[in-house]
């Protein structure tokens, strides 16, 4: 597909924006704090904290990173912090400009609470309320939850020559250590810092600070920012007020008594009519001072001399007639801004903050009497600045140095001056890790999209990216009134002439992705019973390719209908046939796919099944480009004249309101010159894109530096917003910079983006301390002038910066990258850098890919840029199966199956891997650990038996994949037979013939197993029960074959191993007794059990006890002569509701459901003596989710508070004393119980798919396993107690786990194509065996290597019984 663009698309003129400009709550800041403004109707009519006017935008959240909710920080009325500093307004390039959108139309429609529907499955109704309505496409009332992976550090300095050496270590020995820690953590680490010495710091005008808070604005919406404050003795270089209210200037000009200093303001002050409110603006310093824009070094260097004599003058004037409170309002400095616009405007900044301060000694003071009137002001706003910097931030973050001064300042050659540089940097190093840490920490803390009863919490966060860019999309639509009714109504139609999807179409730019985005707030408000699904192609990689669409949708609908999801290959074949069968006689769904023109032209030629005939219940909306292959293949697929809308073209009238409303957004004010000009060239174009990009062109070009009179076009539009770019920052660096982005994969970090600018020299600088600090001024200033078509989105882990517009970025990657030398240089570049091949670790830049979130971001990279260069990847990478391994790892297995999509002529070896892989997708999407047992099970049938060697010869790669996958390097399980489907199936499971009409079908296969039991010692032999076919099988673990085979056993359903050779088994309601080696019955024991509580357990092996028939008392009984030989009762009128006992046989603990609350009884079996009643005031024992310890010293349960519907919690006896021994309180409700006395510890599996291990000693918790993506309700500990197999017995998840509950780890994870009906754990830990749906045969695995080395042959029973099949007598 190339670059990832998001939502790539013409229609995105009017989409949202990339930095959500103007927002409520913006990310890290506070409320307007603008409260204490001394003329509040001001604050509030039209002025932001700069003093420019507002911007008539609508607030907007990015689509990506939810703002945080920072706390206020009360502080006292008269403090600087509430002071509004009004020099820099966010002009066209600042602030609300780095990333605005076109302007909102019509807001979109919330209409009244709906009901949910109906029909919903249990799993979606126990969400929480967020994630339903985002499941069922209720997006209106979504909030979104997601955060970036990405910390800044914003550098603030008064005087870049002051701190040239602190800041250069900074970036030179702190940042890239601390870049390494962020990347171990999984967290990118970026670092913006513009305070360097260059003509734009020099020349004091406004766009030095315009770009600094642009840019602090933006990394505080996409990012954690962390100020890093360097200031001491100067507030750097004053700046007039770009704005003035009109009456505040005039009283001002009144106060001035020289005429010249009165000419002079209004010199340099001119009433703008056409801001509103009216104000008096400083004029642009070419207008009075030509020079300063001259290319000549000389000439430009006077001119800026002469300007800073001019600021000199007016500030004089200014300080003699403003007073306190207006030289407060106006008069200010960058860092001053910075400080406000960060640290107070945020407690949670402010707390995380680090302050620099740097005395030196020996350096005699200056003398209050020779300060000057600025001088003095200076001091002034530089004390109460350090005043209220102490007030805000914590104290250990406030670093205090001193230094002796010498003649030059600061110097590296200085050993004194060298060891205060290394104490700073060691300080900065140990803070800045700590406020790292610190927001680390909270945010693992804070709510996440996580799997819940099963719903894939992978699944919820590509919702969410699609929902939040929906949700502002919305908010710029025109109404098209028939159009939106035609769709309606198509929803709406059971009529069999609607069973087509419905093609929106039209130009690019148009409208259409913003213009369905309100149809999907619709959908609900019309059909409340409906479900909704939708998908933007290209808005993130899970939406970039046909079958990644159709894998997220299939899924998507799979949870909204049925409650879980299910085994489909990665195949869009697959996945169209499970959604066509699953929508077919359930709850009606809406589907909306917007950009199909966006699909590679693979994948468009896959859209054949568009023809067919959609199932009645589905309706399937989707948009396209008009100009486009797609759509021409569409339009010959589908023959219905009425399954195409038109999008509608604007008015002039509608388009020169939407050029108005644009203009004003972008740049505060509108002049009727400028408007004119602009609307005289919609005669040509009202499209919304075209709209949009001479809207931003007037914003940013207020020199009028481009003629624009030659754009007609929307090409015409862009290419001439290049050339305005081009010219403002230089060819050759904007092309370096556009050609990377273009040439990437899904995008770029901040900091890749940086690095890569950092490693050229057309960025560097002789007079900067670090020779690449242009560049990060550069990429400031790129992002400025591209906001409103770039924007920030998520890709893996990774926070991206990527083109918003389709067009666009078709237009720049033919510009930068259209020449194939040009895009050679720079994909040379970028496949060097992401293999670490710049290994220039002198500037601070230099990183390391081969560990934490970084090598995700090198492995999706290097085999793209590869292929791009070389044209194939079979050898470098494809067939590198240790490679393979590592991407999945640390990407996705769906990008591993894109870049072998890459190959366009793949060979037999290639093929059968990449169905393998399609096989194998959703199991290595939930652990890639799986990779070797996966692909040795589907490959068994190739290289095992009759077709061995001719497959080996064919596919010699996948030979060795599979002789490796025999013995891996890593521990994890490895089948002993072949149980999962293998390649050889893919064309009986895509027929229409099947077995299986849909791959759910599987799910409801055959049962064989109901319980798989193990025995007393052997490792080697385990018993399956089955009732419905009656039979009880002893097994060969090892070889997967059956021992001794019992048939015609009368219903069974539970059984209990009493030695390697008998069992009891309950039949019915009666416990029947057999020897399993020889086949025979033996015992029927006297009386019969409970219909609902048929519980018993082994007190010896001579004996067993069971709840009677009348569940009033406990019986013993002789199991050679089926005799009741004592009765323990309970009492009058008292009814047992569980029985356990501890393995050796002491230990009887039954529950009683007749008193209130339900007490716990617990029997000493010797002696037969009942030792404890144990209750627990107003609380009652879940006794279904009990466990004993092996000896009988503990039993722990779950227990409830009888009038409290919150979670159950842990409750754990010492049956010595019969005292409450501990009590947990997870905070989730358990699901699962065990204990184990000689592992120390009870394990417990909760609500919110944890498992717990509690130290049965300590009473902490020791770990907190997370894996499963539903509650495991099966846990089952080996004979050691150390290993646990835990499961989810539902389905919902068909993940089996071993865990190491000693150390907290999971040794290995495995799952099946099918879900288990039965499972268990080898009594040494080293393996499982499981029963699946449709499997005749147990599945065993084997964890690790222990396969056959050191395995102990053991031998069952007699050998004349060997491979005995019995058939018992009814």
């Amino acid at each position: 597909m190339g670059n990832l663009c998001s939502k790539r698309k013409g229609s995105d003129s009017i989409s949202v924006k990339s930095d959500g400009s103007n927002k409520k709550g913006s990310s890290e800041q506070m409320e307007n704090h603008s409260q204490s403004s001394k003329r509040p109707n001001h604050q509030n009519g039209g002025k932001n904290q700069s003093g420019g006017e507002r911007s008539s935008g609508t607030e907007a959240t990015p689509s990506t990173v939810a703002a945080e909710t920072p706390e206020p920080s009360l502080q006292p009325k008269d403090s600087l912090r509430s002071r509004i500093i009004r020099d820099a307004e966010p002009s066209s390039v600042s602030g609300d400009s780095m990333s605005l959108s076109s302007p909102t139309m019509m807001n979109p429609p919330h209409g009244p609470d709906l009901p949910l529907p109906s029909k919903l499955p249990m799993e979606i109704k126990k969400q929480s309320d967020n994630m339903k309505n985002l499941l069922i496409g209720r997006i209106q009332k979504v909030k979104p939850i997601s955060k970036s992976r990405k910390i800044t550090l914003y550098v603030c300095a008064a005087d870049s020559q002051d701190f040239r050496l602190e800041k250069g270590h900074l970036h030179t020995e702190v940042y890239p250590g601390l870049r390494e820690y962020c990347s171990s953590r999984d967290y990118e680490l970026h670092i913006t810092d513009l305070h360097w010495k260059t003509d734009l710091e020099t020349k004091q005008d406004h766009d030095f600070p315009e770009l600094c808070l642009g840019e602090l604005k933006r990394q505080q919406e996409v990012s954690h920012v962390i100020p890093v404050l360097f200031l001491s003795n100067s507030l750097g270089a004053p700046l007039l007020p770009k704005t003035m209210e009109q009456q505040d200037f005039e009283l001002a000009l009144s106060n001035v008594s020289d005429s010249a200093g009165k000419l002079l303001l209004e010199k340099w002050y001119k009433l703008d009519t056409h801001a509103q409110p009216q104000c008096y603006r400083l004029t642009t310093i070419s207008e009075h001072i030509p020079r300063i824009q001259s290319t000549n070094c000389d000439e430009r260097g006077e001119a800026i001399g002469q300007w800073q004599g001019v600021v000199d003058e007016i500030m004089t004037t200014m300080l003699r007639v403003f007073p306190t409170e207006l030289r407060d309002t106006y008069l200010t400095t960058v860092i001053e801004q910075e400080i406000h616009n960060s640290i107070f405007m945020s407690r949670d900044v402010g707390k995380r903050s680090i302050w620099s301060s740097r005395c030196f000694t020996g350096k005699s003071p200056q003398s209050p009497d020779t300060l000057t009137p600025a001088e003095v002001e200076k001091n002034r706003r530089l004390e109460a600045l350090r005043n209220e910097l102490k007030n805000q931030l914590i104290g250990d973050r406030i670093l205090k140095f001193s230094v002796k001064w010498k003649d030059g300042g600061l110097s590296n050659t200085d050993f004194e001056h060298r060891k205060y540089l290394l104490d700073v940097s060691n300080q900065l190093s140990i803070h800045l890790r700590s406020a790292i840490d610190e927001i680390i920490d909270e945010e693992s803390n804070k709510s996440k999209w996580k799997s819940c009863y099963g719903v894939s919490g992978s699944l919820c966060a590509e919702i969410m990216e699609h929902t939040a860019f929906s949700q502002q999309a919305a908010k710029c639509c025109l109404s098209f009134e028939n159009v939106i009714n035609d769709i309606k109504m198509y929803i709406g139609s059971e009529s069999a002439a609607a069973n087509h999807p419905l093609v929106v179409h039209g130009q690019r730019g148009c409208g259409k992705t913003c213009f369905l985005s309100r149809v999907i707030h619709q959908v609900p408000t019309w059909y409340p019973e409906y479900v909704l699904v939708h998908r933007f192609v290209g808005l993130t990689p899970e939406s970039r390719s046909l079958a990644q669409l159709l894998r997220t949708v299939t899924s998507h609908v799979a949870f909204l209908l049925t409650g879980r999801n299910y085994w489909i290959p990665h195949n869009a074949k697959c996945y169209l046939k499970e959604l066509y069968k699953m929508v077919s006689t359930s709850t009606s769904v809406v589907v909306v796919i917007d950009g199909l023109d966006e699909l590679s032209t693979r994948d468009a030629s896959a859209l054949d099944w568009l023809a067919e005939p959609l199932p009645s219940k589905i309706k399937l909306i989707i948009s396209c480009a008009d100009d486009t292959p797609v759509f021409q293949l569409i339009k010959s697929r589908i023959q219905q004249q009425k399954a195409f809308i038109s999008m509608p073209n604007l008015s002039l009238l509608s388009a020169e309101s939407m050029l108005t409303a644009s203009i004003l957004q972008y740049s505060h004010s509108i002049d009727s010159e400028i408007q004119k000009r602009l609307c005289s060239r919609l005669n040509h174009c009202v499209l919304p894109l075209y709209i949009k990009v001479l809207a931003w062109q007037a914003a940013i070009d207020t020199h009028s530096v481009i003629d624009i009179s030659k754009v007609t076009t929307v090409i015409s539009a862009i290419n001439h917003l290049f050339d305005y770019i081009e010219k403002v920052l230089d060819p050759d660096k904007v092309t370096m910079a556009l050609g990377c982005l273009c040439a990437s994969r899904n995008g770029l970090c901040d900091s890749e983006f940086l690095d890569l600018l950092a490693h050229t020299s057309k960025f560097f600088s002789k007079v900067t301390f670090v020779e690449w600090a242009p560049a990060n001024i550069f990429m400031a200033q790129i992002f400025q002038l591209l906001g409103p078509f770039l924007e920030w989105g998520v890709s893996g882990d990774a926070f991206v910066v990527r083109w918003r517009d389709s067009t666009l970025y078709d237009l720049a990657k033919q510009r930068y990258i259209g020449n194939p030398e040009v895009a050679k240089k720079v994909r040379q570049d970028l496949l060097q850098y992401f293999q670490g091949e710049w290994n220039d670790s002198k500037n601070g830049r230099f990183v390391e890919w081969a560990s934490g979130s970084n090598i995700g971001r090198a492995v999706d990279e290097v085999p793209y840029q590869h292929w791009h260069l070389h044209g194939s990847i079979k050898t470098s990478h494809l067939c590198n199966i240790e490679w393979i391994m590592k991407k999945i790892q640390s990407s996705t297995i769906y990008n591993v199956l894109e870049d072998i999509g890459l190959e366009v002529s793949p060979d037999e070896d290639l093929i059968l891997f990449r169905q393998t892989l399609e096989l194998s997708s959703s199991a290595l999407s939930y652990d890639s650990n799986q990779l070797y047992g996966q692909i040795y099970n589907r490959l068994l049938p190739y290289f095992t038996g009759s077709e061995s060697s001719e497959w080996s010869t064919k596919c010699p790669f996948m030979k060795n994949v599979f002789e490796s996958a025999k013995s891996p390097k890593y521990p994890c399980f490895v089948p002993l037979s072949s149980f999962l489907h293998s390649p050889k199936d893919y064309d009986s499971l895509l027929s229409p013939t099947a077995s299986t009409t849909s791959f759910s079908d599987m799910d409801n296969g055959e049962i064989f197993f109901d319980e798989v039991y193990r025995m007393k010692s052997s490792n080697q032999f385990v018993v399956s029960l089955s009732t419905a076919k009656e039979e009880v099988i002893v097994w060969d673990v090892y070889s997967e074959a059956t021992v001794r085979t019992l048939k015609g056993i009368h219903n069974p359903i539970s059984l209990k191993v009493i030695d390697e050779h008998r069992c009891v088994i309950l039949c019915g309601r009666e416990l029947l007794t057999y020897n399993i080696d020889n086949g025979t019955f033996m015992t029927k024991l006297k009386g019969v059990m409970n219909q609902k509580m048929p519980f018993y357990g082994l007190h010896d092996e001579n004996h067993i006890v069971a709840i009677s028939r009348n569940r009033m008392y406990v019986n013993l009984m002789n199991l050679d002569s089926g005799d009741c030989i004592t009765t323990f009762k309970v009492g009058e009128d008292r009814f047992l509701n569980s029985l356990i006992v501890s393995e050796n046989g002491k230990m009887l603990v039954c529950g009683d459901e007749t008193q209130k609350p339900f007490p716990l009884l617990v029997w000493d079996l010797p002696s037969r003596k009942l030792l404890y009643d144990l209750r627990i005031p107003h609380h009652e024992f879940v006794t279904s989710l009990s466990a004993i310890t092996k000896e009988g010293h503990f039993v722990c349960c779950v227990c409830r508070e009888v009038d409290d519907p919150g979670p159950n919690f842990i409750v754990v006896y010492d049956l010595q004393s019969g005292t409450l021994f501990k009590k947990w309180k997870p905070g989730y409700s358990t699901q699962a119980i065990a204990i184990s006395a000689q592992g120390g510890c009870v394990i417990n599996g909760l609500d919110d798919n944890r498992i717990i291990v509690w130290d049965l000693v300590t009473g902490t918790s020791q770990w907190s396993l997370e894996k499963h993506t539903a509650p495991p309700d099966i846990l089952k500990l080996d004979n050691r107690g150390s290993r646990c197999l835990s499961c989810d017995s539902s389905g919902r998840d068909r993940s089996v786990c071993l865990w190491d509950v000693t150390i907290g780890s999971l040794l290995a994870i495995y799952i099946p194509d099918s879900p288990l009906t039965a499972c268990e754990v080898f009594n040494n830990g080293d393996g499982v065996v499981l029963g699946l749906r449709g499997k005749s045969e147990i599945a065993t695995l084997t964890f690790q290597d222990a396969r056959d080395d050191g395995r102990v042959t053991e031998k069952y029973g007699s050998d004349e019984h060997h491979g005995k099949v019995t058939v018992l007598q009814t």
